[in-house]
């Protein structure tokens, strides 16, 4: 109910087309996402979505400082780019914290993920310190972040 909810303020259309049209999406988006809404017992989904939480602004965080190294890497006269491509290897387990290493990736600037299969991402970088940097400055990779958020070995 809630993602049709959305959609009809989303859309602001309250023709017939528009309604059905809202709840098949609703009922599909649903039917895909049920694992995530109704996950087997001892999921711990309140742990992890809290975790998840704590992660966002840590991330955002660092998409902030990696947009500030990449504006001074790309306005410097000099240009130090040196883009390279670098396979990163995971021991995470589950689609979706596979797909949320993935996307953190992706986010970060400077780097990007080209291909993803099982454990294995291939990573384009702009910098050899950014394919060589997915940490902070505590040596925490952004790996060992989503699989606390997971409950994984990193």
């Amino acid at each position: 109910m809630a993602l049709f909810t959305f959609w009809v303020l989303l859309s602001g259309y309250f023709d017939a087309f528009h309604l059905i049209a809202g709840i098949l999406c609703a009922g599909a988006v649903t039917i895909m996402s049920h694992d995530l809404f109704v996950p087997k017992k001892g999921h711990h989904v309140l742990r992890k979505t809290v975790r998840f939480i704590v992660f966002i602004p840590w991330l955002l965080f660092e998409v902030l400082l990696g947009s500030l190294d990449v504006a001074y890497r790309v306005l410097h006269p000099a240009l130090p780019i040196d883009p390279s491509i670098i396979i990163v290897e995971t021991s995470l387990q589950s689609d979706l914290a596979q797909t949320t290493l993935a996307n953190a990736i992706m986010l970060a600037p400077g780097t990007a993920t080209i291909d993803v299969e099982g454990g294995r991402y291939v990573v384009h970088a702009l910098t050899p310190e950014f394919a060589s940097g997915f940490t902070t400055t505590d040596d925490v990779t952004i790996q060992e972040r989503v699989a606390a958020i997971y409950e994984e070995d990193a």
